[in-house]
């Protein structure tokens, strides 16, 4: 559920994935070489410009690989596909088939690793997939509270999530919660608390907000709840080289 939450605001965010880096070379078999797939999973068959966000991170204390596609098959074709190849590999899958968020994990006994899946339909028509490998060995730390956040929150917010990672030369943090606002006055909000720090907006996709000053980039992106409940917001900052 951690790998499910924390992947799948990092897409929401414009898969801005926070950054990383193994504790002392641990869990070394998660880095595939040049001929292997991420976490030995097979390639999926119409898969299209595949990106590694990280074959060395370390995400709230546990290691973790993860990697996006895009591909024209709806989420529950290609959960089917990956939860028959951990079937072939004496796996159990457990699954979650929803029509716009799709779901598949296992977790491999050999050498403890928990692999996962998800598949979420954008509006295109196309389907984001995420597939990834996580050591749980080690419990996460989340962050339940904005105290001490690296970026501005709004006020009236609640259902906060927030995630540290640290990589040689940069550090990030990423957080998602509710806010009773609507997404347009998020954005305001952001856009005078940002700009007073000296950021610099870019122009992006709708609902998603950027912001940068030298060595440090914020990401926010906004989705519409209903009339009555606000926005879901996922904010991600990050500084140094990437």
């Amino acid at each position: 559920m951690n790998a499910l939450r924390f992947s799948l605001g990092i897409a929401s965010a414009g898969a801005v994935l926070l950054g990383g880096t193994w504790a002392s070379g641990a869990f070394a078999e998660l880095a595939p070489g040049p001929q292997t797939r991420l976490g030995g999973e097979p390639r999926y068959p119409s898969s299209a410009g595949e990106l590694r966000l990280g074959s060395s991170l370390e995400v709230n204390g546990q290691p973790m690989e993860l990697a996006l596609f895009y591909t024209p098959d709806p989420p529950a074709r290609v959960i089917r596909f990956y939860a028959d190849a951990f079937r072939v590999r004496g796996l159990t899958p457990l699954i979650s088939p929803e029509p716009a968020l799709a779901h598949v994990a296992a977790f491999d006994p050999d050498n403890g690793l928990q692999r996962f899946i998800n598949a979420v339909a954008q509006p295109d028509g196309q389907t984001l997939v995420m597939v990834g490998a996580t050591n749980p060995r080690k419990p996460p730390g989340v962050l339940p509270t904005a105290e001490g956040a690296s970026f501005p929150v709004p006020p009236g917010h609640r259902a906060y999530l927030g995630f540290r990672g640290v990589d040689p030369g940069s550090r990030s943090e990423s957080a998602q919660f509710v806010s009773a606002l609507a997404p347009r006055e998020v954005a305001s909000f952001y856009r005078v608390a940002l700009g007073a720090q000296g950021f610099t907006e870019h122009a992006g996709a709708e609902g998603l907000l950027t912001f940068t000053k030298p060595g440090m980039t914020v990401s926010i992106a906004l989705q519409k709840l209903d009339e009555r409940s606000g926005a879901a917001v996922f904010v991600t900052r990050r500084e140094g080289d990437f």
